[in-house]
């Protein structure tokens, strides 16, 4: 039994090192992580309507930048809705920051315009957009109507053969074409003069999102640098690595083997952390590595209970297994206790906050729920399959 238990710790020692070794120097599980704003770099715009807004039209608002961010090749953009007439809109990884801003918070209103100036159509009358190149006009934008807009344009295109109607985008003329036949098709082409085939598709891109159905303006827009995000990683990559080091450091010197132990539990924990938040499909931003740390503390906090009531029971004459056992069962309360006070509150912050809180909330709540199954699984699995080794029995070796 003491020759099994000795090879199974051995085994999950080798198995651990090795999966770390596998995402540290072969697949980084950077690779995987997706990563904030503040660690990757890209944009944080504070949009806001400049006239009263229904949360009907906030939401729909917020629908349609998400299309837009989606457009950019933006995966996982954060938009979020503040206060009742706020969105707040972090795209990470963005390349093209100034192009993705002027997207982002354009009202797209599409305009046909007859002479005298009245209008005929609008973006609601659109059914689809798309960009192609003409070899004749360059990069063109081609539109399709709907039903009731092929009708009204070719009632417009009717009445006014001969004379020219207006293209607005957002009140600015973006071309005038003079009506040469009648279009019964409910076709129409925006050449705009497009610099490129990308700009034809960006315009095509926000008419087919539908305009924003309030006007907003940007009253803040910041940039975030990739370098600036891989010096926040390199400073969090040397904060996560002291803080274990220590953690490691203290719980040896107190616990020896019982801290070993601990230890071993701890680097379990954090595999389990970054695994949910992989499968999670989770951004990971510097809030969020603060709540992993401050969750690895709480996991080591539980063993130090576990521990502590594991030496008052050997104290009290019990057998080495009955005090595990008794040791484990009467720590489960305060730990109960606590990590559900600690997911009660960070479920506050998360249905509160915003952004960066979010994630912090997230993490915690993650990184909480992983060192309930860590302290109160793992390290009790461990301290079986050891119990019958010197170290164990030996009390100043086992606990200090």
């Amino acid at each position: 039994m003491r020759g099994r238990g000795i090879i199974g710790l051995i085994v999950i020692v080798v198995v651990v090192a090795a999966i770390y070794g596998y995402f540290t120097a072969v697949s980084p599980i950077t690779n995987y992580v997706k990563e904030g704003l503040d660690l990757k770099g890209g944009v944080h715009v504070v949009l806001q309507a400049t006239k009263p807004a229904t949360h009907a039209d906030m939401q729909k608002a917020e629908t349609i930048i998400a299309y837009r961010a989606n457009k950019l090749g933006i995966s996982e953009p954060s938009i979020q809705l503040q206060g009742s007439n706020q969105i707040i809109v972090d795209l990470a990884g963005v390349k093209n920051q100034q192009q993705a801003i002027k997207m982002i918070g354009q009202t797209a209103q599409l305009e046909f315009k007859g002479p005298n100036g009245k209008v005929i159509l609008t973006g609601k009358d659109l059914t689809s957009a798309s960009a192609a190149l003409d070899q004749s006009q360059g990069p063109i934008v081609n539109l399709q109507f709907n039903a009731e807009g092929t009708k009204l344009f070719a009632a417009a295109t009717k009445q006014y053969i001969g004379q020219v109607i207006s293209i607005y985008l957002d009140n600015s003329l973006i071309e005038a074409p003079k009506v040469d036949s009648v279009i019964p098709n409910g076709q129409a082409m925006i050449s705009g003069g497009f610099s490129s085939l990308t700009q034809a598709q960006q315009t095509a891109d926000l008419l087919n999102s539908g305009a924003l159905p309030i006007p907003m303006r940007i009253i803040d827009a910041q940039t975030v640098s990739p370098t600036l995000g891989q010096d926040s990683i390199h400073a969090s990559a040397v904060a996560i690595l002291i803080a274990m080091a220590l953690i490691v450091l203290v719980m040896l010197g107190i616990y020896r083997y019982a801290g070993l132990i601990a230890d071993i539990a701890l680097a379990i924990y954090l595999l389990l952390v970054v695994g949910a938040l992989v499968a999670f499909g989770a951004v990971l931003t510097l809030p969020g590595i603060a709540g992993i740390i401050l969750s690895a503390a709480i996991a080591v906090d539980a063993n130090v209970i576990i521990f502590a009531r594991i030496r008052d029971e050997l104290r009290a004459g019990r057998t080495l297994g009955a005090a595990i056992d008794h040791g484990f069962k009467n720590a489960l309360r305060a730990i109960m206790d606590s990590n559900v006070s600690t997911v009660i509150a960070a479920a506050v912050l998360y249905y509160f906050g915003t952004g960066e809180v979010r994630g912090f909330a997230v993490t915690l709540i993650i990184g909480v729920l992983a060192s309930f199954v860590t302290a109160v699984g793992v390290t009790r699995y461990l301290l079986r399959l050891s119990e019958d080794t010197m170290l164990v029995r030996n009390q100043k070796l086992f606990l200090g």
